[in-house]
């Protein structure tokens, strides 16, 4: 499938960063954050600018987009205009990381970034990619995770997505981007089409990730890996979509 034009900007900032990134010293680190925010803002304010024809559904007026000139305003758009694009997607992450690439922006060579807390920024920039032009960064099928919290982040997103197109089909109402995989979760127990058992983990992971994401929480490989373990068995119980 070719490539739509609208998306070269956000895709070669995003092939810029994940160049620079695979390096991990000090320099291409701060690059790479800096590149990943880069694209998602392109990403965002291009997806907002976009024909109705080719978005599909109404956008924000012209005059909104325009005055939009800070990240935050973007964002409080894209909260209003996204719909069903945020799945999978939380923007308090994305505005917490952008304020951190401001830190390094600004702060000169005094501030350092860990390079897993990119790559988990890289990898949400992947999704709202996907997500906003139905169409991956790399010819792959999944953007590529060069860490284990990086494939966290990954594997999260996909579980809520999932969950998310689960409640569109099982719950009475849509449920809003906004209520949290917990209690679309338990909407879905209720309904007897997800499993008791697994529950209390995704309890944890939830709680895990905002940790890990939000906060300096650095955690070992091995708890990491048991962490992956457990999305995917929460992915394996639940029903298949469709």
């Amino acid at each position: 499938m070719t490539a739509k034009p609208w998306t070269s900007g956000p895709r070669e900032l995003l092939d810029h960063a994940s160049s620079h990134l695979k390096s991990e010293t000090a320099f291409d680190c701060r690059i790479a954050m800096i590149s990943i925010d880069n694209a998602v803002e392109l990403a965002i304010r291009t997806y907002l600018g976009l024909p109705k024809r080719v978005r599909g559904t109404d956008g924000p007026p012209r005059r909104a987009l325009e005055q939009a000139i800070g990240f935050p305003d973007l964002l409080d758009l894209l909260e209003t205009h996204g719909g069903d694009k945020l799945s999978g997607i939380e923007l308090g992450d994305i505005e917490w990381y952008h304020r951190l690439r401001n830190a390094l922006y600004h702060d000169g060579n005094g501030v350092t970034v860990d390079p897993e807390k990119i790559d988990a920024y890289n990898q949400i920039a992947h999704v709202l990619f996907q997500n906003l032009f139905e169409a991956s960064v790399t010819p792959e099928a999944e953007p590529p995770a060069t860490t284990l919290l990086g494939e966290f982040v990954l594997k999260w997103a996909m579980l809520e997505t999932r969950l998310q197109n689960l409640a569109e089909t099982h719950l009475r109402k849509r449920a809003p981007i906004a209520r949290s995989a917990i209690s679309v979760y338990d909407g879905l127990i209720a309904k007897e089409v997800a499993p008791t058992r697994v529950r209390r983990k995704l309890e944890e992971l939830a709680r895990v990730r905002n940790s890990v994401i939000h906060r300096a929480t650095v955690l070992p490989v091995e708890e990491l890996k048991r962490l992956i373990g457990d999305v995917d068995e929460i992915l394996a119980a639940l029903p298949k979509e469709g």
